[in-house]
């Protein structure tokens, strides 16, 4: 599959989405301070871990 530059228009919606994720961390955060932390594939906060599958899809479940 050929990738092509993402137009000014998805570049606002990719910045706009970020900014949506920036801020639900932060409530996250709000929690328990300081206990969010990402990585490569991996976000984890108080209680939960959010990791991408195999399949490229995202998923939160309760941390082990």
């Amino acid at each position: 599959m050929r990738q092509t530059m993402p137009t000014g228009d998805e570049n606002a919606r990719a910045l706009e989405l970020a900014q949506q994720i920036a801020a639900l961390l932060d409530r996250l955060d709000a929690v328990q301070p300081g206990s969010v932390q990402a990585g490569p594939g991996r976000i984890s906060g108080p209680g939960l871990e959010i990791r991408r599958g195999s399949d490229g899809r995202w998923t939160a479940r309760t941390a082990r």
